[in-house]
């Protein structure tokens, strides 16, 4: 392929995704159907290619997305997250991906036959197919505010528990592919040191190297850098991997989850973010180009038998596991139609079984087939359930105690963690309201972690952090040094897209509360008077003064929007200080 036709395909490609991911939004069906589409459309089995070849190559540079994807799902991994909800996760979670699996391998061998499909290809996609995608469901969750109910918490809990399983069944598919392919042996002893060497390599260097060199990187060059030593480290963990024949996304998730209990966690997932999705965009194209519409058309007979019977297993062991764990009819329900999809992973797991020689290109082309039409059904049939259980929000059982939900405790957050934002976040804690503060400064990360505060390394004024934060639904913004320019264009992001996220903002001087008022931030509190102001009043208490008089005094300051203070020298900065702080470094204080 020349240098022109490359860049024309590419142009026509870029262009067919963005119109393709904007009607499959319109329409509930997700990006990753668009990108498939793409993929089919444009690849050697479409009528009109426009890729005839290198459709391999696009899937290895889509694989690397593939492992930040699974770098993104180790970071989500909070330690404190598990153990708080360890029963469903390890109950549930484990209950279901055994049975799932199980029920999966019973079905292919009542169906298919034994002796036609080695057990060894069976176990591997029913472990890729036991799993749920996160994708469908979340989102749902957060638009309906469902996250802390029982069937988001049911969700969360599924959800965590599979990304814990990655690590053995992407470990699983070489031993399996050695078993099936050299007589019956497993793995010699030099191949099983190797892989272990391979691993407690990975943890070393996610566990102690990476977070130093981060916190080098955030000294010097400030959050601009992670990106360059993030991907370096998920790059090199994947190619140890490789080496000693593991997939390269096993050692990206390693990394993740390494990363997930450090401050600079949110940092790094958005420095990442814009690789992952450009790359993962190029697996699901690449992997759409695999499929082949004739080959799919001869197909209708079985997929007509194992799409719908593979999503019906999955919702009635969801839904006789939940009703187990004591979640209502409705709660039970809308996780069994929540968790149905299956998993973006699962088309990483039957790749990598293809490449191993487990599966039959027929094999191979039904589970991806499976996989892909899954997420076309699967919001519809998500909107249907909640439908149908709509009559049931509010009914109970005679007799039976009402069910007991978790409170909404969505957290607040605070850009900025000087003297501002620490008294805040003491303050917070005091209080128990959950809370999750951002700062650049590795010094006062320290201090954070010192006085056991929840503060993460992080550029708040970075679109994919604003993202993250306004997606959670967070009770509130508070910036506690909106003089700072980081913070001020955090606040002018949100204004712009994100309008309905409460913010409160503190400043030193009026003229900074006056310009962000300019661009609608309503809540704004200038420091200095009021600060001043408070000072003013324990000094005339000192004196002796009056306590109506200095209530009248103080009343007659404030009056007019402290018209009174305008005037006096101090109550705003002067053109060097003013310019200062516009200019101020990137670090929020």
């Amino acid at each position: 392929m020349d240098v022109n036709h490359l860049l024309f395909a590419a142009a026509v490609m870029m262009g067919a995704t963005a119109v393709a991911v904007g009607v499959a939004k319109k329409i509930e069906l997700g990006a990753i159907v668009a990108l498939l589409v793409v993929g089919m459309a444009l690849g050697p089995h479409s009528p009109m290619p426009l890729l005839t070849g290198h459709v391999a190559e696009m899937q290895a540079i889509g694989e690397i997305g593939v492992a930040l994807l699974l770098f993104a799902v180790g970071l989500d991994l909070q330690p404190t997250q598990v153990w708080s909800i360890r029963r469903l996760v390890f109950g549930l979670g484990s209950a279901q991906y055994a049975l799932t699996t199980a029920a999966i391998v019973a079905f292919f061998a009542l169906n298919i036959g034994i002796a036609q499909v080695k057990w060894q290809a069976a176990l591997v996609v029913a472990l890729g197919l036991a799993m749920s995608s996160a994708a469908i469901p979340f989102p749902i969750l957060q638009e309906r505010r469902e996250s802390v109910t029982p069937q988001g918490r049911a969700v969360v809990a599924i959800d965590i528990f599979q990304g814990f399983m990655l690590v053995p069944v992407l470990a699983l598919i070489p031993i399996l592919a050695a078993r099936s392919t050299h007589g019956g042996h497993f793995l010699g002893l030099k191949e099983t040191l190797e892989v272990i060497a391979a691993l407690v390599g990975v943890y070393v260097l996610g566990k102690f190297v990476l977070p130093r060199a981060l916190t080098l990187t955030a000294r010097s060059l400030g959050p601009s850098g992670f990106a360059v030593i993030v991907l370096a480290a998920v790059f090199f963990a994947g190619w140890w991997m490789e080496t000693v024949g593991i997939s390269m996304a096993l050692g990206a998730f390693m990394i993740g989850i390494l990363l997930s209990t450090t401050a600079y966690a949110e940092q790094v997932k958005a420095a990442v973010t814009p690789a992952k999705q450009l790359l993962l965009a190029t697996f699901f194209i690449a992997i759409g180009m695999a499929i082949d519409l004739k080959q799919l058309f001869e197909l209708k007979g079985d997929l007509l038998l194992y799409l719908p019977a593979l999503l019906a297993i999955k919702f009635v062991v969801l839904l006789l596991l939940a009703r187990a764990f004591g979640l209502g009819l409705r709660p039970a329900i809308l996780t069994g139609v929540l968790m149905m999809p299956f998993d973006e992973i699962a088309y990483v797991i039957v790749a990598s079984a293809n490449s191993s020689g487990l599966l039959s290109p027929r094999e191979y082309a039904v589970g991806l087939s499976m996989i892909s039409l899954s997420f076309v059904v699967s919001p519809v049939l998500i909107n249907l359930g909640y439908q149908l259980t709509e009559r049931l929000k509010h009914a109970r059982p005679a007799g039976a105690p009402p069910e007991a939900v978790a409170p909404a405790e969505e957290s607040v957050v605070v850009a900025g963690y000087g003297y501002v934002g620490r008294t805040v976040c003491a303050m917070l804690e005091r209080a128990r309201i959950p809370y999750t503060a951002f700062e650049l400064d590795p010094d006062w990360l320290a201090m954070a972690k010192t006085w056991k505060h929840n503060v993460q390394y992080g550029d708040v004024a970075n679109p994919s952090i604003i993202q993250a934060i306004a997606s959670s639904h967070p009770r509130l913004i508070i910036a506690a040094n909106a003089a700072n320019d980081t913070t001020r264009r955090m606040i002018d992001h949100l204004r712009q897209f994100y309008s309905r996220v409460p913010v409160i903002a503190a400043v030193p001087y009026l003229v900074q509360r006056d310009e962000l008022r300019g661009i609608g931030v309503t809540e704004v509190l200038a420091l200095a008077p009021e600060g001043v102001l408070s000072f003013g009043r324990r000094v005339l208490e000192r004196l002796g003064v009056a306590a109506i008089q200095t209530k009248a005094i103080v009343g007659s300051l404030e009056a007019g929007d402290y018209a009174a203070l305008r005037n006096v020298r101090g109550s705003e900065p002067d053109k060097a200080e003013a310019a200062a702080m516009r200019s101020g470094g990137a670090a929020v204080q």
